[in-house]
């Protein structure tokens, strides 16, 4: 068993101001919890903790109310200071302090907490409900096995205000309502703030019944009880809409399809008669259903703009000013439905002259999802006197598993130019491009990155996170877990370049062999296959975690090693067929048969896992990738079996 006072070095995220005490505090069954007052607030963080408690120590700590006489064991207080106002406008720095920061009383500082340890108890004490509910996560993760906490003086606040978690609604994979709390809890352990559930399609809209009809949409009711399950857990569930580019599963419908910018049925066109009308009725169904003051508009990528029905208008005013005219107008619906209005910034890099026309009140969320960004580009915001967010991604689209090289670097620039020029916090998204065949466990540990860079310390060595993760997250206070997922987030190169994709998945969905425009390379991919059976034997000897993060986490290891393989063996299929004879015939054609019985068997592990956690109705994209990569080793075995000579490529589908 570790050292109690190792405990500090794990805790998740790290926090500001750590004064370290001689002795230790051990919780025994005697101990208890007190609520000092009857507050709701101290009620939700005392249950908590005395559930995170038994989880770590293994026996219950029974909750008792301020009037309760004093007991034998050692108790935790939870204390709720007088709470003043919270600043109305951040400073121009954001919330960052000298790092010796004294909690001013009454805890101006919103989600700021302190907590002391001794042997004779501990006090954790906070202005405001998430304050006590962070410093009691914090208790709890300083607590062995054993009952034992290091002595200690905690001090902690927030790097940024606002850390947001986005999850894509939109590609497929619409989650169960009881997923969601699930991860509503998890997002307040990690201490983020928000979560938007980017939606497109997937919500039923009262006026507008077909749209997103056999999609698992969510509906009012569901949206409602999440928002105030997120409340409870100081968590705000923020409406997030799109409401220009990206409409393609609302135009393609016959009823919506003149409101189309072009024939592409990619954006709402501005000229269409009839797209703010509906635009009015989506947010009036949609918003209402949120206590969020806030409400993300998106209005990214509209990728056709001004070359459709607003040609002349673009041409005659400028893409500028069509998008900014645009964008103000649907702002102002929101504003009129009480919500305070945000937008994806990327169109205003390519029409900076945009930015001056845009409503003042309007939030500004710049992203980028690449390591190379120039992070610092926020600053023109911060110039211009704009409120703004600075946007990263997990990188778990497009992947088998998160290319955590990408994310992690992607994490920590976002987050460090949020602190350098004001901006108002920090977001993390999660998409699901191409049918959301990438299973969500694998961003649980980009998840994590992202809570030290927003919370904590963005230059956190990677290797302490990892360590934290896997104790406090994954249930594995040896670290495997944490290494395993950094490592298999690292294996993904099949010798060639795939912007913003995972190029071994390439090779795992590859149905034409033999046209490829991304053809592997041998070396890479057995350099790449070598490591990932080292990881699996390693998985095998320490195990992974139990239920359903060990689950998705060895399908997705399992696909790794069947991509690389796989690769291996098209290019013995691709030299069989340029050297034109059938020696090993045979044995090729059984390698492919039996790759594809693999990848087959792979589909159905993959639909096992969608169902355990997501509504069925989206997951046919997905598994209609796996079923056609196997139809095409099959074919491409038959082939070989048959002497083929012929060099068409294998044709998609099946």
């Amino acid at each position: 068993m570790a050292h109690p006072a190792d405990a500090i070095e794990r805790l998740l995220p790290s926090p500001r101001l750590v004064e370290r005490r001689t002795g230790a505090l051990r919780l025994d069954p005697g101990a208890r919890i007190r609520r000092t007052d009857d507050s709701p607030a101290v009620e939700r963080a005392a249950r908590f903790l005395a559930s995170r408690l038994r989880e770590r120590a293994g026996f219950p700590v029974p909750v008792v109310g301020p009037g309760a006489p004093p007991g034998e064991g050692p108790e935790v207080r939870l204390e709720l200071a007088p709470e003043r106002p919270p600043p109305t406008a951040l400073p121009p720095e954001g919330f960052e302090l000298p790092n010796g920061f004294e909690l001013p009383e009454g805890f101006e500082l919103p989600e700021a907490f302190e907590l002391t340890t001794a042997p004779e108890g501990a006090r954790i004490r906070a202005g405001d409900a998430a304050g006590l509910r962070y410093g009691a996560e914090a208790l709890a993760q300083l607590t062995g096995s054993d009952g034992a906490v290091p002595a200690l003086r905690l001090r902690d606040r927030p790097a940024l205000r606002r850390r947001g978690f986005l999850l894509d609604l939109s590609r497929g994979r619409v989650p169960e309502v009881a997923w969601l709390e699930s991860l509503i809890a998890d997002l307040a352990r990690l201490r983020y703030n928000e979560l938007l559930l980017y939606t497109e399609h997937t919500f039923a809209f009262p006026s507008h019944p077909e749209i997103g009809a056999g999609s698992g949409r969510l509906t009012g009711a569901e949206i409602r009880r999440l928002a105030a399950v997120a409340a409870e857990h100081s968590v705000d569930l923020v409406p997030c809409l799109q409401t220009f580019g990206h409409f393609r599963r609302i135009l393609e419908l016959d009823r919506y399809r003149p409101l189309a910018e072009s024939e592409r049925l990619w954006s709402l066109s501005p000229e269409a008669p009839g797209a703010y009308p509906l635009l009015a009725d989506l947010l009036g169904d949609y918003l209402p259903c949120f206590d969020s003051r806030w409400a993300h508009l998106n209005c990214d990528e509209p990728v056709d703009l001004g070359k459709g029905k607003s040609a002349a208008r673009a041409e005659a005013e400028g893409l500028g000013a069509l998008f900014a005219d645009h964008v103000n107008r649907v702002a102002a619906m929101a504003r009129d439905l009480g919500k305070r209005p945000m937008i994806w910034a990327d169109v205003l890099a390519d029409h900076p002259e945009a930015l001056d026309r845009l409503a003042p009140d309007l939030v500004l969320a710049d992203w980028w999802y690449e390591a190379d960004h120039d992070f610092d580009r926020v600053a023109r915001f911060r110039a211009a006197g704009r409120e703004f967010l600075s946007v990263a991604g997990t990188s778990s689209w497009s992947s088998l598993f998160p290319r955590l090289d990408t994310a992690a670097a992607n994490i920590r620039g976002h987050a460090a130019a949020a602190r350098r020029h004001g901006a108002s916090g920090f977001f993390l998204t999660d998409w699901g491009d191409g049918g959301h065949f990438n299973l969500f466990a694998g961003s649980l540990y980009p998840l994590a990155l992202g809570a030290e860079a927003a919370w904590g310390d963005e230059t956190r060595p990677e290797a302490e996170v990892a360590a934290a993760f896997s104790e406090h997250f994954a249930g594995d206070p040896d670290g495997f877990a944490g290494r395993f997922a950094s490592r298999l987030g690292r294996l993904h190169d099949a010798g060639f370049r795939h912007f913003n994709h995972s190029p071994l998945k390439t090779v795992f969905f590859e149905t034409r062999p033999l046209r490829t425009r991304r053809v592997p390379t041998e070396a890479t991919l057995r350099e790449t296959l070598e490591a990932l059976r080292a990881l699996a034997a390693e998985a095998d000897r320490e195990g992974l975690p139990s239920g359903p993060l060990g689950d998705d986490w060895r399908y997705a290891l399992d696909a790794s090693l069947l991509a690389a393989e796989r690769g291996l063996a098209l290019l013995r299929y691709r030299a069989h067929r340029e050297g034109g004879h059938r020696t090993g015939a045979a044995e090729l054609a059984s390698d492919l048969r039996s790759l594809a019985d693999r990848q087959t068997a792979l589909g159905r592990r993959f639909r096992g896992c969608w169902l355990r956690d997501n509504r069925p109705e989206g997951i046919e994209t997905a598994a209609n990738l796996h079923r056609r990569a196997a139809a095409a080793l099959r074919r491409t075995a038959d082939r070989v079996s048959r002497g083929d000579s012929r060099s068409r490529p294998a044709r998609p589908g099946g």
